[in-house]
């Protein structure tokens, strides 16, 4: 198959923190000891930065270390251990996006498989789905820990492929970040992508198959591209 021609999916994989998932259970955990809401989204994006360097360099920490390694960077030492645990504990206490529900049963309802696949633990995301109602909606959880490398780096995407059993233009990743439906388009999978975080994608990215303002349009969308052959 032409690998610039994207069909239907069968296996739909979201992304989980940020994407399915918000963080206003972090941000309260923020304001808790003392720091602005204004820390949440450099923090997160330190985090990021800070795991994606290490997978560069050929070595793996996982989310809750780097989450926690960041934030006493970037408060520059001033909370102590208990405080940058607590504040980390949030992640573990997420609640869904005002459109996740919709977009997992939507997915299902289609007739496709749902997968997650996220840069947290899966204990993490079993917890949230869990909180979430999305239990038994969802086939496999995936994490990055199976792989020990941080989307956008190729193995995560390789292992929710080979968890598919199909050919990757058959498994379409769901995101809202861009830089991780590049990551997932460069391994060959079909992409979709929500702006609700960030209004535009970035240019430098590989643009998604399709996209829509909300993640069930999303899937609405990938759920109308071709049918496949076979």
């Amino acid at each position: 198959m032409n690998s610039s021609v994207r069909v239907r999916p069968d296996v739909v994989v979201f992304d989980v923190v940020e994407t399915l998932a918000n963080l206003e259970a972090v941000r309260t955990r923020l304001s808790e000891v003392g720091l602005p809401p204004e820390v949440m989204p450099t923090w997160f994006t330190r985090i990021l930065r800070d795991a994606m360097a290490l997978t560069l360099a050929g070595d793996y920490a996982g989310f809750a270390d780097i989450a926690a390694s960041s934030l006493y960077a970037q408060t520059r030492g001033e909370l102590s251990d208990a405080q940058v645990q607590a504040v980390v504990a949030g992640f573990g206490c997420l609640t869904p996006q005002p459109d996740a529900v919709a977009a997992v049963r939507a997915a299902r309802q289609a007739g496709a498989r749902v997968f997650t696949l996220s840069n947290g633990a899966a204990s993490t995301t079993r917890a949230f789905l869990d909180r979430a109602g999305l239990t038994a909606s969802v086939e496999r959880v995936l994490s990055i820990d199976e792989v020990r490398a941080w989307k956008p780096a190729r193995g995560p995407y390789d292992l929710a492929v080979h968890a598919a059993g199909v050919r990757a233009e058959r498994v379409a990743l769901v995101a809202v970040h861009s830089w991780d439906i590049h990551g997932a388009r460069a391994a060959g999978l079909t992409t979709g992508w929500c702006p609700r975080l960030e209004g535009e994608p970035t240019p430098v990215f590989t643009p998604a198959d399709v996209r829509a303002p909300t993640l069930d349009g999303v899937i609405d969308a990938l759920m109308a591209l071709p049918a496949p052959d076979a």
